[in-house]
């Protein structure tokens, strides 16, 4: 790593660590190596550090700040501080329709708790979620470590391991089909989530979700945004 992109990356981590403890935010999967790796200190004035971050960061490291920053600004499904997500667009040079298409696809994520509420419904989305994890031949530790995070109770990730070992990939995709929109979509980005948990872009996993995508009947736009902002959001590699 250059010494640039060095003290890009702690810009980076300095940032997003100071609005996760302003937020009291747990630290998200992907970020959790890098924030032990690196004990930084957080920033007393957030405004300013953004201000000079946009002037120090390339645009795509920009983009990837602001997407983790909007990472760790939501509360019960909504964000919580706008004037931050306004202050990070301007500070970071990121388009307006850019930020809305990464708030909006970070976003649904962050539906799980109102979108789920049956116990079947949170059955198979545990399933679908197994059933990605599983497609490159193995359920890696980190992969099980975020579906627990996710699920109100143990049982619904036992009986989803169960359902998703049953079905092949075209059966459980006709049970998914039966979510409502916003189940659907919440499903699916934690799937692309669930990509990445790991620390690899596996082929199977990327096939795997395209054939569930397409069960689950998700338009191109709405697939394209929710990559768009998840993609953007763990594209750590700007920084190598």
């Amino acid at each position: 790593m250059s010494t640039s992109n060095q003290e890009n990356l702690e810009t980076f981590l300095r940032i997003t660590k100071t609005v996760a403890d302003n937020n009291e935010c747990p630290t998200p999967f992907h970020l959790t190596a890098l924030f032990e790796e690196h004990e930084l200190p957080i920033i007393n004035e957030l405004d300013q550090a953004l201000k000079k971050a946009g002037t120090s960061l390339t645009d795509e490291q920009c983009a990837c700040l602001f997407a983790n920053i909007a990472n760790l600004n939501f509360e019960e499904g909504r964000v919580k501080d706008r004037t931050l997500m306004r202050d990070a667009e301007k500070a970071l040079r990121i388009d307006s329709g850019d930020a809305r298409d990464v708030v909006d696809g970070i976003e649904n994520q962050f539906r799980t708790n109102q979108v789920f509420d049956e116990d079947e419904d949170w059955e198979l989305f545990c399933a679908g979620l197994i059933a990605i994890a599983c497609s490159d031949g193995h359920f890696a530790p980190s992969e099980e470590a975020y579906v627990k995070r996710l699920t109100p109770e143990s049982k619904h990730l036992v009986t989803g391991q169960k359902i998703s070992s049953e079905k092949n990939m075209e059966q459980l995709g006709e049970c998914l089909a039966n979510f409502n929109t916003r189940q659907r979509k919440c499903l699916a980005a934690h799937s692309i989530n669930m990509m990445f948990v790991d620390g690899e872009w596996s082929s199977s996993e990327q096939e795997y979700f395209a054939i569930a995508a397409k069960k689950m009947r998700l338009s191109q736009f709405e697939e394209e945004r929710l990559m768009k902002g998840l993609w953007t959001l763990h594209n750590l590699s700007v920084f190598a």
